[in-house]
């Protein structure tokens, strides 16, 4: 990795090692060296990991601007100007006298040449358009942003965050641990049970985890952490009857993302009250298609009209999944 120091920067120090998501970092790059890419999105549902990624990806990409790479956390923000101002401060341009901060961001940045990630976008969406016209004005500006909900204007390139690759129920001990998703569960074990390892007695327990939570990296990272209570077989167990058995993480993550309700419930907060209904309606089937969901709104009162509205504006929102399956897709939630 390139060193942090080449060029101004602000990007945090990681506590953890980054782990696995190989080809996901290739393929970022690759969009991030094409000139038609000046916003991506990193898409994709609380406890994805899209925050973790994008802080690697600016870090391999600090040698790359001149002027350097930036990160903006938005998790406090809830309207325009104030994503404006949090933006201005990480980039150390003072406020001018009466003006907004969109247009100083624009008057400032115009000849510079930065990497910027705005992380946790989902909930100053109102601040999209000003984003798309901070590009316009700053052509050697780059902008990478993290989110539960694409922005939806014109320069976006979106990358959805799939889940870390999964291991096969069956094979060996060095088979299922060749997965992303077991290897992040095992060095998370071992930080809360020090002799844990993977072996024969136990690595089918553990793929069996993994699938169980679908590759989810704060799940996984929840579950490992109880094999300080469980054995990889009793927390399978306890898994398959209830979510709950997760708990909470370090005292240290933001209150979003120490359990995985908390995650869940964050993006539910930011939902209108027709998007609600249909979630929770969407709760009864393990997985669907377009035609039985918009039976079922229909007998539940819900306006049938608004169902591919609906149900488009919860895929964007990264709350609910799509797979393609014969001549259709089929619909689901996380977990």
């Amino acid at each position: 990795m390139n060193t942090l120091d080449a060029r101004a920067n602000n990007l945090p120090v990681q506590a953890t090692e980054f782990l696995g998501r190989q080809a996901d970092l290739s393929a970022i790059a690759v969009l991030l060296g094409s000139p038609t890419t000046r916003l991506l999105t990193i898409a994709g549902p609380g406890g994805a990991g899209k925050t973790r990624l994008a802080l690697q990806v600016a870090a391999e990409q600090v040698d790359m601007f001149r002027d350097g790479v930036f990160f903006v956390d938005l998790s406090d923000e809830r309207d325009p100007d104030s994503a404006f101002e949090a933006t201005m401060r990480a980039l150390h341009i003072p406020a001018s006298g009466g003006g907004d901060p969109l247009s100083t961001l624009q008057t400032r940045l115009r000849d510079r040449e930065l990497l910027v990630v705005l992380d946790n976008f989902e909930q100053v969406m109102s601040a999209a358009p000003g984003v798309a016209a901070l590009l316009q004005s700053a052509p050697d500006v780059k902008i990478i942003v993290t989110s539960r909900e694409t922005l939806r204007v014109r320069a976006e390139q979106v990358y959805p965050v799939p889940p870390l690759p999964l291991p096969r129920s069956t094979g060996t001990a060095t088979e299922i641990g060749e997965s992303d998703a077991v290897q992040l569960f095992v060095v998370r074990a071992q930080s809360a049970t020090p002799g844990f390892a993977l072996d024969e007695s136990n690595a089918s327990a553990v793929a069996d985890i993994c699938l169980r939570l679908d590759g989810l990296p704060l799940a996984i990272e929840l579950a490992a952490a109880r094999l300080s209570l469980f054995t990889p077989e009793d927390l399978l167990a306890r898994l398959e009857e209830r979510l709950d058995v997760l708990g909470a993480g370090g005292r240290d993550r933001p209150d979003r993302q120490r359990t995985l309700w908390g995650a869940i419930g964050w993006s539910y907060e930011l939902l209108t009250e027709d998007e609600c209904r249909f979630f929770e309606m969407m709760s009864v089937f393990s997985s669907t298609h377009l035609g039985a969901l918009e039976e079922v709104a229909e007998s539940s009162g819900l306006d049938r009209f608004l169902v591919l509205d609906t149900l488009s504006s919860l895929v964007d929102k990264s709350l609910v999944t799509t797979d393609a399956e014969g001549v259709g897709q089929r619909f689901s939630m996380l977990l």
